[in-house]
Formats: structure tokens, sequence, C-alpha cells
């Protein structure tokens, strides 16, 4: 399934610096931090990529410190990064920027089926979590996403970006 423990010793990626930055991003996929659009967020912004749920420095990272930080989580609309941004925000202040109707309407997505998929059977199993650990993830995804989800559909990071 898609969810994994990931070493302490995979290191994450970081992006700009954080001691200036205005707004600080946490994706949950490395590999999308060139394709993430981060003009329309103050700035400068600098990022800290890392799958699953972040490292204790990590978490103090993303707390900073002095000025006023936008913290932005951007991550896929299925339960394993819901359930590691509902930990998360329980230890920083953090908006959810993932893969919702929102993001999906700003990229031109159209309902293509070519970029849903099937949830496995670990994610269908954490369903039932949510409601529990994170109670306003439909507000969160929004009607269509939330509505894909209820039904045993995602949409990655990945296939939200395509164009």
């Amino acid at each position: 399934g898609e969810f994994s423990i990931v070493p302490a010793e995979v290191p994450s990626a970081r992006v700009g610096d954080r001691r200036t930055a205005r707004t600080l991003i946490y994706p949950t996929k490395q590999h999308c931090l060139p394709r993430i659009e981060v003009g329309q967020f103050a700035q400068p912004v600098a990022a800290l990529g890392r799958y699953g749920l972040p490292r204790h420095a990590e978490v103090a990272w993303l707390r900073g410190e002095g000025h006023e930080i936008f913290r932005l989580f951007i991550g896929d609309a299925d339960p394993p990064d819901l359930l590691v941004f509902a930990w998360l925000r329980e230890h920083v202040s953090i908006q959810w920027a993932g893969v919702n109707d929102e993001f999906l309407k700003a990229r031109g997505y159209d309902g293509n089926p070519n970029v849903q998929i099937r949830l496995a059977d670990s994610e269908r199993a954490a369903l039932t979590q949510l409601v529990h650990l994170c109670p306003d993830y439909r507000e969160l995804l929004g009607k269509s996403c939330a509505s894909l989800l209820d039904s045993g559909l995602k949409i990655e990071l990945e296939g939200a970006m395509i164009r």
C-alpha cells in the first residue's frame, strides 16, 4: 500500500533559506518541488520535502522563529497525506494547500479519469480513521475530491500537476 516508513537516514530535500522565508512549504513528494508554483505565496519561500512524517528536527525547521511565517502542506488527496497533515498541524500551525478542488481547478483539471488512482487496501482501511483523526478532511479536499475519495479513488500531486 501507500503507507511506508522512511528511514531517518534518508535525507529530506530543502530549498531556500528558512531564516528569511515568509512562506514555508512541506510537500510530501520531494520530486514535485521543482513543479510547485511558488509565485502565489508570500516571498521568499523555503521548502522541506519529505515523504511521510517529518523528523523531530524538521518539525523545528517548520516552526521557524521571528517574523510571521505562512506554513503550507502540499500533499496528495489520499489517506496517508491527510493523516500526515493531521499529525503535523497538531505540532505546527500549518494550512492544507495540497490536492483539492481548488488546486485542481487552478491547473485546469477537467475530470480526466487517467489521473485518478484506485486506493490501495491499506488506504481504504484508513478511510474510517480519517473521520476521527482528520475530521475536516472533506472541507480540506472539497466536494469533488472528497467524493472521489469516498468512491475509492485518489489524485496524487503528480497527476494534479499534469497540464
